[in-house]
């Protein structure tokens, strides 16, 4: 009688050990959604199994689809992306380099909004203003 009882608070103290777990996790901070708060962007290391850093635009294409745009430097957004795993969700934002993905990142719409704007600005006042600076 007396190991049983003994047994029986081990494994009270054993479920309630978990349940001490569980609620420390499931209050544990979000910790993309906190950096794309904080930063305005979070770097994806994966979009699914498929795309990644040195993956083919054409790859990218196949498997996520048409950009929403596609910004004047070549990079492509996607609207309304959603991270595994975290409450994070904003703009995937694909940069290329030699037709291969260079860069992953998910970006809030403060960031997208700079990208777009960066993007129509005439390439020709970058120049005009590095010559007058000489």
């Amino acid at each position: 009688m007396k190991n049983y009882l003994v047994s029986s608070l081990r494994v009270a103290a054993l479920i309630g050990t978990l349940f001490a777990a569980a609620a420390a996790f499931a209050q544990s901070p979000d910790r993309a959604a906190q950096l794309l708060v904080a930063t305005g962007s979070v770097r994806v290391a994966n979009v699914g199994p498929y795309v990644a850093t040195g993956t083919c635009r054409v790859q990218v294409s196949t498997q996520l689809g048409r950009p929403s745009a596609t910004l004047a430097d070549g990079t492509w957004l996607y609207e309304n992306f959603n991270a595994d795993g975290s409450s994070a969700s904003g703009t995937l934002v694909v940069r290329f380099a030699d037709n291969r993905v260079s860069s992953l990142t998910l970006a809030g719409p403060t960031v997208v909004t700079a990208l777009r704007a960066q993007s129509k600005a005439p390439a020709h006042r970058t120049l005009v203003a590095a010559w007058y600076r000489q």
